[in-house]
């Protein structure tokens, strides 16, 4: 395959299709390796149960018989216990191996992440699932080291008992009754030497199997110990799991308040736009349904209105009585004072408004009312005097506020110091002097307080954004940029210049003067640049924790897992 996408002029479809067929086929081939796995361990199940039934089997029909008895069926017995351990120990490989597979698959897709939202998450539960698959792993290596050594102790009794029978062999002497006889002594000394050698191999035989023994316990111990260091880890592991799923039930809890109380203000928005809406429909409606104009008289208006009937009223009243404008003239009082408290709170308007308003209460009969002085100054009729007489008793309304007074006049002091400044200045000055003999009263539109508060505010912003700007222009760069944007100074072109070289320094240390000279720099290949990268920590938090959960991962199993002795299948079968 790889052969024909790298000679074959082949074109991107057809490259593409053939990549994804090797991946299907890589991962089938997995799948069959997994499959393969798993009927070998149930096989060795098999076998390893049929084998110890059968051991059982023998022990129970052991106690039928003697000792005497026994003695030839010893050597069976020690066959089929070598038998029940190597299909144990089998067993036991297979299931490491099964779990030694799945350890690299898990540590492939740890170091397979990519970033993502739940990246962070999703390694905590691999290192999780890790953890657990470690720990079965120590279980089962256990029960490895506990077979080798129902090996080795069976070993070792199957030769002591060898030593014993050759100890205990019994030689019978007789009487030698030729010459030939006596002269085969030589032969009965040598079969004496060759027992005493089998005696020394057998020792060092059960030397050799001891030392391994106590390796095995030694093995035990410190895989005793990882097992603890990797309980721990574990436990630490799922406590971290506990308190990030109860922080995430407390969050989330928090989380359905707030959209609880967000959908309530939605709910609340809702409803106030629907009533809008309504309001606007009445409203559309209304106007359909009576066209014509709607007029809103403001409270000058209505006092304008009320002058005007007074006015016209006082016309035919002269030649009545004096008694009865008193009487007509009562319920025109108590509306005129209703009308006078309204004009209270009232602002000064703008001239033209008032001579507007002044132009449309001027009654027909010539009868003048002047509206900047409404509440304070009385009427010109001689028949509203009464009038005038109850109105003293209300309480006066406030003036309006006094304008500002315009500023002194120069003296001659400082006159003649005005004089020796620039021109513009003693315009501008003639100018000021000019309006303010011009004007005795400023208009009331220069005074409005709303008018100062906004010039304050605008004033206050602008100083603000001037000290903002002030605190961004930190770097000089910075500062020259903003002083040519302004047009302060102006840059001139300046010549480049050289630096001398350093009397000390030689040209072949110094890089640039190398550059500059046209030496031709060399290629670093991207495995040095990829190597360089890896040793350079990273700061990528993905990736650290990758890093860190691979260091804790390294901690929590054992160092040499390829080193592990084992004991070779001849002395299984020996």
């Amino acid at each position: 395959f790889q052969i024909s996408i790298e000679n074959d002029y082949l074109g991107p479809r057809r490259i593409e299709s053939l990549q994804k067929e090797d991946a299907d086929w890589q991962k089938k081939a997995h799948m069959a390796v997994l499959s393969i796995q798993d009927l070998t361990v149930k096989y060795f199940e098999i076998t390893a149960k049929t084998q110890k039934a059968v051991y059982d089997r023998m022990r129970a029909d052991q106690k039928k018989f003697g000792k005497a008895a026994w003695a030839a069926a010893v050597e069976r017995m020690e066959k089929l216990q070598y038998a029940v351990s190597k299909e144990t120990l089998q067993l036991m490989r297979a299931k490491e191996i099964c779990l030694e597979q799945k350890k690299h698959a898990l540590k492939e897709e740890m170091q397979s992440l990519k970033g993502g939202t739940e990246a962070l998450a999703h390694l905590d539960h691999l290192e999780a699932d890790y953890y657990d698959l470690q720990l079965q792993l120590y279980e089962v290596q256990f029960e490895i080291l506990k077979c080798e050594e129902l090996l080795l102790t069976a070993q070792l009794e199957s030769i002591r008992r060898l030593m014993s029978e050759k100890r205990d062999e019994v030689v019978y002497y007789d009487t030698y009754e030729s010459m030939e006889a006596m002269l085969e002594k030589e032969d009965m000394a040598t079969s004496v030497h060759l027992q005493k050698e089998e005696l020394q191999k057998l020792q060092q035989k059960i030397r050799q199997l001891e030392a391994r023994r106590g390796r095995i316990s030694a093995k035990k111990a410190y895989l005793r110990n990882k097992k603890e260091i990797c309980i721990a880890k574990h436990n630490e592991k799922v406590q971290q799991r506990h308190q990030s799923e109860e922080e995430y039930k407390m969050h989330h809890t928090v989380q359905l308040k707030r959209d609880q109380l967000q959908d309530e203000e939605e709910r609340k928005s809702s409803w106030v736009s629907q009533e809008r809406q309504k309001t606007l429909d009445r409203l559309r409606t209304f106007k359909q349904r009576y066209p014509g104009q709607v007029i809103l008289k403001s409270t000058r208006l209505r006092l304008a209105h009320a002058r005007r009937k007074c006015a016209a009223s006082s016309v035919p009243s002269v030649e009545q009585p004096q008694s009865l404008p008193a009487t007509i003239q009562t319920p025109e009082k108590s509306e005129e004072v209703e009308l006078e408290k309204a004009v209270q709170p009232l602002q000064v308007r703008e001239p033209t408004s008032l001579k507007q308003l002044q132009d449309v209460s001027l009654p027909p009969n010539g009868v003048t009312s002047e509206l900047p002085s409404v509440s304070t100054s009385p009427l010109t009729s001689d028949q509203l005097q009464p009038e005038t007489a109850t109105g003293e008793q209300l309480p006066p309304p406030l003036p309006p506020p006094p304008p500002p007074p315009p500023p002194p006049l120069p003296s001659k002091e400082d006159a003649t110091k005005s004089l020796e400044k620039s021109d513009s200045f003693t315009k501008r000055q003639s100018v000021e002097k000019g309006v303010q003999h011009s004007s005795g009263v400023p208009p009331a539109h220069l005074f409005d307080s709303s008018q100062l508060v906004s010039a304050k505010k605008k004033l206050k912003k602008t100083g603000d954004l001037e000290s903002l700007q002030r605190r961004r222009v930190s770097s000089p760069m910075d500062e020259v940029l903003a002083s040519l944007k302004r047009g302060s100074f102006h840059l001139r072109k300046v010549e480049q210049r050289s630096l001398p070289p350093f009397p000390d320094e030689d040209d072949s240390n110094n890089i640039l003067a190398q550059i500059r000279k046209g030496v031709k720099l060399k290629k670093v290949q991207k495995d040095v640049l990829r190597e360089s990268f890896t040793i350079l920590p990273d700061t990528d938090p993905l990736t650290r924790s990758i890093h860190e959960a691979l260091r804790r991962i390294k901690e929590a199993s054992p160092e040499s897992e390829d080193e592990e002795e084992s004991l070779p299948c001849t002395d299984w079968e020996n």
